[in-house]
């Protein structure tokens, strides 16, 4: 299963150090990227297209604390990631929104198969792009059996 994070804030061709505001912000979540890397193939791209293929739709999460998100458990988190992996899953596109988050019409044009918080907290959205990027990183390493988890 391929990984992508679509950083919603970045246009086209841009993706990558420069669309960071915060280096450390861009060198640690390039660093959990390249962490899951091993367990999947795992990219970072721009902003996310609002009009995706009905055919060959990948399983998309839109990191997002409005009405219908759900927490989810590191432990949850591998749950999932296993059950896509058992089942055939090919992608999984994970959103993170810009400085604003998202507007109703974005979430009814995403039509996210998960909407995912991290909580009742608003972070800042290269944060939530670390914090995403770490718990599937996380993820990856209770399903493997790594000691990662039990250790941090």
């Amino acid at each position: 299963m391929k990984i992508t994070f679509h950083l919603d804030w970045v246009g086209n061709g841009q993706a990558g150090a420069k669309s960071f505001k915060h280096k450390p912000a861009y060198e640690l979540f390039s660093d959990y990227t390249g962490r899951i890397h091993p367990f999947a193939p795992c990219e970072i791209a721009p902003a996310l297209s609002r009009e995706l293929p009905a055919k060959k739709r990948p399983t998309v999460w839109a990191c997002d604390r409005g009405t219908g998100s759900r927490m989810l458990s590191s432990e949850d988190l591998a749950r999932r990631l296993t059950q896509m992996a058992d089942g055939g899953v090919k992608q999984l596109v994970i959103v993170i929104g810009g400085p604003n988050g998202f507007t109703d019409k974005d979430m009814l044009a995403l039509a996210p198969d998960l909407r995912w918080c991290f909580g009742p907290l608003t972070l800042p959205h290269e944060l939530a792009a670390v914090v995403a990027s770490e718990q599937i990183y996380r993820a990856w390493t209770i399903v493997k059996r790594l000691p990662y988890h039990e250790g941090h």
